[in-house]
């Protein structure tokens, strides 16, 4: 099978899912491809551009919002794409910090202006919007990695049930201050 960027994208984003950001290398996709590291940057021209690419494809979904989504609802669909996958929050502050027009921030933008914002006003709201879920999110991951590295802290599912509500609540409210 030839050697694409899709190919490259898609394989690096399993691994990712698999062994976790840390762990992966230009190398070990190139080994899980069965070429040389050298041949990948053909087709990408760094880890940083590779792992944007990944962060695109993960939010996809949220490339064209409904017209009369609300763009609360927007946030949260991209904090429920981002939150379950491993090292995502890692993964997308790169991704943004090297394209910070990923989605949501095109539809945001449409749906913050359509309600009456202006085109800075917007801006500023969409970009403080996505930083704070990626701060949550990022938060909520390392909050659950420390969990799991202690066994102590494990704590029954009712608590596990009220401490996911008490970070929903807290994404939700921030959300709200911002989009209002």
């Amino acid at each position: 099978m030839a050697l694409t960027e899709e190919r490259i994208v898609a394989t690096a984003h399993a691994l990712l899912v698999d062994r976790g950001l840390p762990d992966l290398t230009m190398r070990r996709i190139a080994a899980e491809l069965d070429v040389r590291p050298g041949a990948l940057y053909y087709h990408v021209d760094s880890k940083q551009q590779l792992l944007a690419r990944i962060a695109a494809r993960v939010l996809r979904p949220l490339q064209t919002p409904a017209p009369d989504e609300d763009p609360r609802e927007l946030m949260e669909r991209f904090r429920r794409l981002v939150l379950p996958l491993r090292d995502g929050g890692d993964l997308m502050l790169v991704a943004f910090g090297l394209d910070p027009r990923l989605p949501p921030i095109p539809g945001l933008l449409g749906q913050l202006t359509t309600r009456g914002f202006g085109e800075d006003e917007a801006e500023r709201r969409a970009a403080a919007a996505v930083r704070l879920s990626l701060g949550a999110v990022a938060v909520e991951q390392n909050a659950a990695l420390l969990r799991a590295a202690d066994p102590q802290s494990a704590g029954d599912a009712a608590r596990e049930t009220a401490r996911r509500a008490a970070e929903d609540g807290l994404h939700v409210r921030g959300i709200d201050l911002l989009l209002g």
